[in-house]
């Protein structure tokens, strides 16, 4: 990615579309993402008086990575609808990276939405990709029917240090094991700043919620929330697992939020999506309009 630093580049269709698909790939790819796939899945097989084979940790891990892997063949398209531009970094405060680079997050859901319904994934309206590059440049994904960001043949130039710590707080709130950088003299603030929002990572990475059988009417199926430890082995289980996500402290002051903002809902906890979603089949119901957000 050098020669994306050249200070008159223009980043054409090619660039575009490479950097779009390899930053969803990273997204999937990664150590992290796939112990989190294991953990949910391993979550929903560790139940009282079930009798499927409980695999390893390992894996559970090898699976989630093939499991990853099929998906991103299966829907690669799913973010071509999201803007792309390329952070340049004006600051002495360089970007850093993770062990866990590519990151998915949503403003607006986070910001916006009751904390019961912060949750999202890459079809949600509002979505957001973060990528470092280097320590000069980041790659962004934005949903351009919700933010607007200022912007010159994809280039942004960033002057304000707040602005790069914003961004490097995703490393920090996302990370797994190890956070990267360049200078070792920069050693000293990174571990300041991961002390500060070390309180907005959150405790589980997921919420697993049971609930059990409790009664049947012509209506349908009633269930009871219960916790694991006293549901018996001959009750019938449900299981919902929702994947906590960071709330950082603050966001870049470029990605503003459009004054004419859209997004599509059918008013169920489907929650927002994006019209394009819609279009490709990513998301499939009905009842689905255009709401001012």
């Amino acid at each position: 990615m050098k020669h994306l630093a050249q200070e008159n580049l223009i980043i054409g269709p090619i660039e575009h579309v490479v950097l779009r698909k390899f930053i969803y790939l990273q997204h999937l790819r990664t150590e992290e993402a796939s112990r989190s796939a294991s953990e949910m899945t391993l979550s929903m097989l560790d139940l009282p008086g079930s009798d499927i084979p409980i695999p390893s940790k390992r894996e559970a891990q090898k699976a989630a990575v093939q499991s990853a892997m099929l998906h991103f063949a299966e829907s690669m398209d799913i973010i071509d609808d999201l803007k792309l531009c390329i952070v340049r970094n004006r600051t002495n405060r360089p970007f850093i990276t993770s062990d866990n680079p590519a990151i998915l997050t949503n403003r607006l859901i986070i910001q916006r939405s009751r904390k019961s319904d912060c949750r999202f994934g890459a079809k949600t309206a509002g979505a957001i990709f973060i990528l470092p590059l280097t320590q000069d440049l980041c790659a962004l994904l934005y949903d351009g029917d919700v933010y607007t960001v200022s912007k010159q043949d994809h280039w942004v130039d960033v002057e304000r240090v707040s602005d790069i710590e914003a961004i490097n707080d995703h490393q920090l709130l996302n990370c797994m094991d190890n956070v990267y950088f360049c200078n070792w003299s920069s050693r000293d603030w990174i571990a300041d700043r991961a002390r500060s929002v070390q309180s907005f990572r959150p405790e589980r990475k997921h919420t697993v919620t049971h609930a059990v059988l409790d009664s049947t009417t012509e209506w349908g199926f009633r269930y009871l929330v219960k916790p694991l430890p006293n549901i018996m082995d001959e009750e019938e289980v449900l299981v919902h697992v929702m994947k906590n996500h960071p709330c950082p402290p603050a966001w870049p002051s470029f990605l503003r939020f459009r004054l004419d903002g859209r997004a599509y809902s059918n008013n169920t906890r489907a929650g927002l999506t994006r019209r394009w979603c819609l279009e490709r089949g990513f998301i499939r119901g009905i009842g689905y309009r255009k709401v001012r957000i």
